[in-house]
């Protein structure tokens, strides 16, 4: 895959036998892959691609990643057995290839040669697969199985029958049948057409015949014609052919003297290119003097310039100083006045706030006053409002307590006592008697707890150990997984590099890959590239003095002997440094952080990464972590059995607590019945003891209420005084809120002309501050101005200086250019005199030119002449062969005339052939070829006819076609509904632990219009359709089908994407046995998306899918039973 999706880069996914995994975390591109099988498959539906458009299959893009305009994808198929279509089964091999352009649409390829979509649709159905089949299972696919009409259903049966690429057969032998008839009836159409055309012909023709008698007599007029327009262009082309030689004899005189001139002014002309460039340099000469001086011109008036913007500069920074100055002494006044009101504003602050203060206080006293007042009236108020409430509630009180009274005594003499004693003492005796037997059952199911616990913290201790070991295992693997691959050869040569033997020791494996760096990854003995010979033994090579040899730290490779013989280490690069000028030929240097000091001056810096020590650390790893595995995975396998044991043990505990939690049970339910009872019976009688004495009480109690309530009721006395205290208190509380009123005017009044000092204060305070920027501001101006306008003064002085220098220079370039221009002058004159030689010399030649050019003109006059008699003679013969159809020569016979001197006048022969023209016109348009196109039309009727012929026996071929084919269809698909239903009863068999299961045919009598109806049971359930089965069931059972289709008719592969998510453990360790059973039997490679531990173990090799970069999909992949042979062998 290359652009398709999420992969933008290539990435190959290699399907080979057995089970392949696809494993990876949500949304990294899992599923793209099955996409990109289903696509490359004929996939034409966008929908189908999660997509809007087909489009949108091409890489996107991302915030890192420009988006791609192609996508491909190849298929390699396996074709030794010749199973392919016969126009593509003559490869070994198939590669089938898609690509879709932006904005273009895809094309096929089936081994580099262009193909139709259709083609490769049905190379893939004829293979019991394709984008559509039920092989590939995507996700939700099993859902789709299980919500399907039995109709749609049937397509597992045709491709258990392989009849897919009947159904396209069939339709296009369909389409082909109706393409026939309709054809047919055309051609009914078509012969009556041509019926009607021949008798139209016909007529047409005898019209033609009357139009050929005129055409022939104005052949022989028109020949007459042309034959006396022939002869009169021979004659004139004759005299123009004489005055020609003449004038050409005239022309050649003439040319021979003005060659003569020519040559004799090319002479002068030569002389002149030498004298040019004399003038021309000694010009350049004057010219570059020239721009000198005018360069010195502009120099000094540049000058003048800038002597004149510095004076203007300075005049401009001395009235910024006063501008400056005028600004700060404005800052100091305004300072100055805003001090002053900044005084006053803290004088007028000071009085009024005594004034606030004392208009506060008086109107807080004033408020005290009138809340006295407002408690006095709400108390008045208060006592008539209760006078009036505390009657009405003692007349309802006296009428109420009336009625319960009599209430009370009512239901008093309504309870019975003695019957419920007995009640109660029977409830009580049964209570005791269940008390006794549910002690009993407790005691056992304590003990059963107890056992429970023990055993469950047995299994759980056992449990966490085995654990902890397996992860540690699994942790150990997965470390040396990915050690291996990385220490794994990278060119598949084979060869073992050297650095795989060598055992490093005191940390020195920087040091050595500093030295030998690249030379490591070559293998000892022999090798396809490169390789250590060994045998080679260093004569008087040492390391250097008071150094550690680097062989002392190496062991393993005895090749590397002479490499390492002259290898001496330091503590530091500094001391490695200092050593190098002292080093011999073939020593070297190098410390335990990397490096090479070589003696020939070589330096490699130590501190970058080196890949050769790290893989020297990585395999020393490697041996360590096979030593710690295998001590694990003993340790893990011993844990293991403990685990089970405690397991079993605690299985026994739960089932004996089982048991006795259900005694214990039965016997709570009894206890708790008779609980209820005695509880129920107790509290009948408690309730109405209560209830009685309650009552008497209540009745007593109502008594001695009724006689205080009509007490109170007859102790209200009138509510005159009542009312006249609550008007005086109104009459007060109203005078002390008008004082409140005026009080709270004046206290208004000084606390806003308080606010208004206050805020005028701050904003003296903030403009002062403003104005003390500014003022340090301008003098900070004043000072760098000061030395601004000293800067310009001393550039003045220089610039002054500069045009006495300018004058020196432009008195030397003076006399200079004085000797440069004589030099011109000389060269100019000497010039002018060659030019006026040459000058006679071309008007000597003009003169001889026009001589000659007059006399061309007139052979030229004469040359057209000729011409137009040769083009008048040659338009006429055109004219002889357009109409005539033959040479002048033939003219005679034509014209049925022997001597041309006897036609008339060509005047009266052209009116001859217009009045034969016009005879001809009248008679109207004719179809000249009638005759022809009466024989063409009974040809093509005659040819018709057969081709009819042709189609009824090709429709009676198709009719017999499609009535074989849907013969063929019935029958493969009854053989293989009888074969899947067989392995679908077995398969079900298989997944769920027992049960039965059959298929059966509904909705038609038709085999190839039928529906499929699922019908399963589950152990322990009846008999039922596919829809009314559990989730779990449903995704069991469409499995099964899905694999009875593939015992049938099995695939090439068959993809999975994720169909084991419904499952649980149990579950999906049958579905990964039947999928390694199913691949054991048949030629089928599957390939698995999964996310369950379990499946992943099972598989024989995995992808991973990762996305490292967001929106960019990667693939790495794993083969397990190489790494678990690698794993065994380790053990072993």
């Amino acid at each position: 895959m290359a652009g398709f999706k999420s992969f933008a880069e290539n990435a190959e996914v290699d399907i080979e036998s057995g089970l392949t995994g696809i494993v990876g975390p949500n949304g990294c591109g899992k599923s793209n892959i099955v996409e990109g099988l289903r696509w490359v498959m004929g996939e034409s539906n966008a929908r189908q691609m999660r997509g809007g458009e087909m489009d949108d299959v091409i890489f996107a893009g991302t915030d890192s990643r420009p988006a791609r305009n192609l996508a491909e994808i190849t298929l390699q198929l396996d074709n030794r057995n010749r199973s392919a279509p016969s126009e593509f089964n003559n490869d070994d091999d198939l590669e089938i290839t898609r690509k879709i352009e932006r904005g273009k649409g895809s094309s096929y390829f089936v081994n580099a040669r262009p193909a139709r979509a259709k083609d490769v649709q049905l190379l893939f159905a004829d293979s019991a697969t394709g984008a559509r089949s039920s092989g590939i299972v995507s996700q939700g696919r099993i859902g789709a199985i299980v919500g399907a009409r039995p109709t749609d259903r049937r397509a597992l049966l045709e491709e258990a029958a392989n009849i897919r690429g009947l159904h396209a057969r069939r339709h296009e032998a369909e389409l082909r049948l109706r393409g026939a008839e309709t054809n047919l009836e055309r051609l009914d159409d078509v012969v009556a057409g041509l019926i009607e055309q021949r008798d139209s012909l016909k007529k047409q023709a005898r019209q033609a015949a009357r139009y050929r008698s005129v055409a022939d007599r104005i052949r022989k007029a028109e020949a007459q014609y042309l034959m006396a327009r022939w002869h009169a262009a021979e004659a004139a082309l004759t005299d123009a052919a004489e005055t020609l030689r003449l004038l050409q004899t005239d022309t050649e005189e003439r040319t021979r003297i003005a060659a003569t001139h020519a040559t004799k002014r090319a002479e002068l002309a030569a002389e002149l290119p030498p004298l040019r460039e004399t003038e021309v340099a000694r010009a350049a000469e004057f010219q570059r003097i020239s721009i000198s001086r005018d360069e010195l011109d502009r120099e000094e008036a540049r000058i003048r310039e800038a002597l004149e913007r510095a004076k203007d500069q300075q005049e401009r920074i001395a009235a910024d100083i006063e501008r400056e100055t005028s600004l700060r002494a404005d800052a100091s006044a305004a300072i100055d006045r805003l001090t002053a009101d900044h005084t006053a504003l803290e004088t007028t602050i000071a009085e009024a706030a005594p004034q606030q203060e004392s208009a506060a206080a008086e109107l807080a006293a004033i408020r005290a006053e009138q809340e006295l007042a407002d408690t006095a009236l709400a108390d008045a108020v208060g006592r008539v409002r209760a006078a009036a409430s505390t009657r009405a509630a003692l007349t309802a009180r006296i009428a109420d307590l009336q009625s319960r009274r009599q209430a009370a005594e009512a239901a008093l003499n309504a309870i019975s006592l003695e019957e419920l004693h007995q009640v109660a003492a029977a409830a009580q005796a049964a209570l005791q008697e269940a008390e006794t037997a549910n002690g009993r059952y407790a005691d056992a199911l304590a003990a059963a707890d107890i056992a429970l616990a023990d055993a469950q913290k047995a299994s759980e201790a056992a449990t966490t150990l085995h654990r902890e070991a397996d992860i540690r295992s699994t942790r150990l693997q997965a470390e040396i997984d990915a050690l291996g691959y990385l220490l794994a050869g990278e060119d598949g040569s084979g060869d073992v590099p050297i650095a795989d033997k060598l055992t490093v020791s005191g940390g020195m494996e920087q040091a050595l890959t500093a030295c030998l760096a690249d030379e490591l990854s070559s293998p000892a003995g022999a090798g396809e590239a490169s390789y250590w010979r060994g045998g080679v033994v260093p004569e008087g090579l040492s390391p250097p003095e008071k150094t550690r040899p680097l062989a002392g730290f190496v062991s393993g490779g005895p090749e590397l002997t002479a490499a390492l013989a002259g290898i001496g280490i330091v503590n530091s690069s500094a001391e490695a440094q200092f050593l190098q000028d002292s080093l011999t030929p073939g020593q070297a240097v190098t410390t335990p952080q990397g490096g090479l000091w070589r003696w020939d001056g070589f330096v490699r810096r130590a501190g970058a990464h080196d890949s050769g020590a790290e893989r020297i650390r990585q395999r020393q790893r490697l041996e360590s972590l096979e030593g710690e595995l295998a001590t694990a995975s003993a340790e893990n396998e011993r844990l293991h059995a403990s685990a089970t044991e405690a397991h079993d043990a605690l299985a026994a505990a739960r089932a004996a607590q089982a048991r006795a939690r259900t005694d214990a049970s039965d016997s709570e339910t009894v206890l708790s019945t008779a609980r209820r009872a005695d509880e129920t019976a107790r509290l009948r009688l408690s309730g109405a003891e209560e209830r009685a004495e309650e009552l008497r009480a209540t009745a007593a109690t109502l008594g001695d209420d009724l006689a205080s309530a009509e007490a109170e009721a007859a102790a209200l006395g009138d509510d005159a005084a009542l009312q006249k205290s609550e008007a005086e208190a109104r009459q007060a509380a109203d005078t002390v809120r008008a004082r409140v009123a005026e009080a709270m005017q004046a206290e208004s009044r000084f606390a806003e002309a308080l606010r208004a000092a206050r805020e005028r204060l701050t904003s003296v305070t903030s403009e002062t501050d403003a104005w003390q920027t500014r003022l340090a501001g301008a003098e900070t101006r004043v000072t760098e101005m000061t030395a601004r306008l000293a800067e310009g003064t001393a550039e003045i002085a220089r610039l002054a200086a500069m045009p006495d220098d300018l004058t020196r220079q432009r008195a030397s370039l003076a006399d200079t250019l004085e000797t440069a221009e004589a030099a011109r002058q000389q060269a100019s004159d000497v010039l002018r005199r060659a030019e006026a030689a040459l000058a006679e010399a071309e008007t000597a030649q003009r003169a001889a030119d026009a001589a000659l050019a007059e006399s061309r003109e007139q052979l030229v006059r004469a040359e057209g002449a000729r011409d137009f008699a040769t083009e008048s003679r040659r338009v006429v013969q055109e004219q002889i062969a357009e109409k005539l159809d033959c040479t002048p020569d033939g003219l005679n016979a034509v014209a049925d005339i022997e001597d041309a001197s006897s036609l008339p006048d060509t005047d009266v022969l052209e009116d001859r052939v217009q009045r034969l023209i016009r005879e001809r016109d009248n008679i109207g348009p004719v179809n000249l070829r009638a005759e022809t196109e009466m024989e063409e039309v009974a040809a093509r009727i005659i040819s018709i006819e057969a081709e009819q012929e042709d189609l009824v026996a090709a429709i009676d071929k198709l009719r017999s076609a499609i009535s074989r084919l849907n013969r063929q269809g019935r029958e493969q698909l009854l053989s293989s509904f009888a074969a899947v239903n067989n392995h679908f009863k077995d398969l079900f068999k298989v997944l769920f632990g027992g049960g039965t299961a059959e298929l059966q045919l509904t909705e038609s009598d038709d085999p190839l219009e039928a529906g499929l109806e699922i019908l399963a049971q589950p152990p322990g359930k009846r008999l039922q359709s596919l829809s009314l089965l559990s989730g779990g069931e449903q995704a069991l059972t469409a499995l099964a089908i899905i694999f009875a289709v593939f015992l049938t008719n099995p695939a090439p592969i068959c993809v999975l994407d994720e169909v084991d998510a419904p499952l649980d453990d149990t579950n999906v360790a049958r579905f990964c046995d039947l999928l390694r059973d199913i691949a054991g039997k048949t030629d089928t490679r599957f390939l698995v998306v999964t996310h369950h531990r379990m499946t992943m173990a099972r598989m024989d090799r995995l992808f991973g899918v990762t996305m490292e970069q967001r929106g960019i999909s990667k693939l790495v992949s794993v083969d397990l039973q190489t790494a678990e042979r690698i794993r065994d062998a380790a053990v072993a």
